[in-house]
């Protein structure tokens, strides 16, 4: 009998200890944002943007032949996108920009093997409409090996300009500046920036001039002083980064004052910051490669920005799903959406799911991700496009 008590006695306490464990246990579960994916389309588009379409204030997605409407996000159709090779669309990428300034925002995209670039005019009303968006032609550039594009301010004008990445390392490099014809018609105007290019590209300050300069495959385009559209810039063979991302990021990782570049390997396992050293005696850029992550493939996308609200921006990517058609290292291995937090004092990088799944199941990236708080909760979403669908990844915030 006192044996049976005494069993009983150490069972509960047993009992006890583990209940007390694991609770201690559940309290140091790390923490984490959650996230919730909804799937808006399934196709092939690699292109996406991010804006108000309808002017009621809130942020809407236009992604390949659809845009969707918040807060129900329900697709409406744009435009037809062509089909081409085993698994293209003509989609490299879109932006969402008052064109006709009309005081709402129109599409221009641009496309992988075609050389016309379009727009495609806001119909202000009437979304629903068959073919409400009218396209209208922006320029025809020559050139059909475009690997993505990109809308910025190179001249600090207050306007962007239009620019194209070629995968062909013999195309020029231009730059194109909205402008009007005697008509009055939208149209773009080619300035030659250089007579290379290569694939991936990135802008931003490298000689710390207060000039944005061009990153790419084949080194750096350097802004001439007399501004950007004064002549040919100055090409410098200061490094090579093989199948580079679109976008290469130009920022200052370690904070010592000169901007460094982070960038992927888009048709490899390989993510990648290059440190910028001080310059040699002649001028010359140095620079010492570090490596982030070799553990995924297809770095071909990425986005910096706080999604954690800690006041720093974190580095946003993940697998592009069949880069190449099946045809690049890694296009099997599972699709993955995910970030990595910077240390600044350690110059580490931790890394941080979003979401996952097979190969071609749930979200990767295609060519761009966008970075927005779609449903005014405080905390950015991330919004991409890509060959196994175009998502959302809806963020919730902490798990406290």
């Amino acid at each position: 009998m006192r044996r049976s008590f005494v069993s009983s006695i150490l069972i509960i306490t047993f009992l006890s200890g583990v209940t007390i464990f694991a609770q201690k246990k559940a309290k140091k579960a790390p923490k984490a944002l959650q996230w919730k994916v909804q799937q808006l389309h399934k196709d092939n588009n690699e292109g996406i943007a991010v804006g108000d379409i309808d002017g009621d204030g809130k942020l809407d997605i236009s992604s390949g032949e659809y845009w969707y409407q918040n807060p129900d996000f329900k697709k409406r159709k744009v435009r037809t996108i062509l089909p081409f090779g085993k698994d293209y669309m003509q989609n490299n990428s879109e932006h969402l920009y008052d064109i006709d300034g009309d005081g709402d925002l129109d599409i221009v995209a641009g496309a992988f093997t075609l050389p016309i670039v379009n727009w495609f005019e806001n119909p202000g009303k009437d979304y629903d409409s068959v073919d409400s968006w009218q396209i209208h032609e922006l320029i025809d550039t020559g050139t059909k090996n475009n690997e993505a594009t990109f809308l910025e301010d190179i001249d600090g004008d207050g306007t962007p300009e239009w620019l194209e990445n070629q995968w062909k390392p013999t195309n020029p490099m231009e730059a194109y500046r909205f402008a009007k014809d005697e008509s009055g018609k939208p149209i773009l105007t080619a300035h030659r920036i250089g007579e290379i290019n290569g694939h991936g590209q990135g802008l931003g300050d490298i000689n710390g001039d207060g000039l944005k300069d061009i990153v790419f495959m084949q080194g750096w385009f350097e802004q001439p002083k007399d501004g950007a559209f004064s002549g040919p810039w100055k090409h410098h063979t200061d490094f090579v980064l093989p199948h580079a991302s679109c976008p290469i990021l130009v920022l200052d990782v370690d904070s010592d004052g000169d901007n460094d570049l982070i960038w992927g390997d888009g048709h490899n396992y390989g993510l990648y910051w290059q440190e910028q050293l001080a310059p040699g005696a002649d001028g010359t850029t140095t620079w010492k490669q570090h490596l982030i992550d070799k553990k995924f493939s297809q770095v071909h996308a990425l986005a910096w920005d706080d999604i954690d609200n800690d006041g720093a921006p974190e580095l946003i990517t993940g697998k592009r799903y069949y880069a190449h058609s099946g045809n690049d290292k890694g296009a099997q291995d599972p699709n993955t959406v995910h970030y990595y937090d910077l240390d600044k004092e350690n110059l580490t990088w931790t890394k941080k799911a979003i979401a996952s799944g097979e190969a071609g199941q749930g979200p990767g990236i295609g060519l761009q991700i966008r970075i927005a708080d779609l449903d005014d909760n405080g905390w950015k979403d991330v919004i991409v496009p890509g060959k196994s669908g175009t998502h959302i990844l809806w963020n919730y915030g902490w798990n406290e």
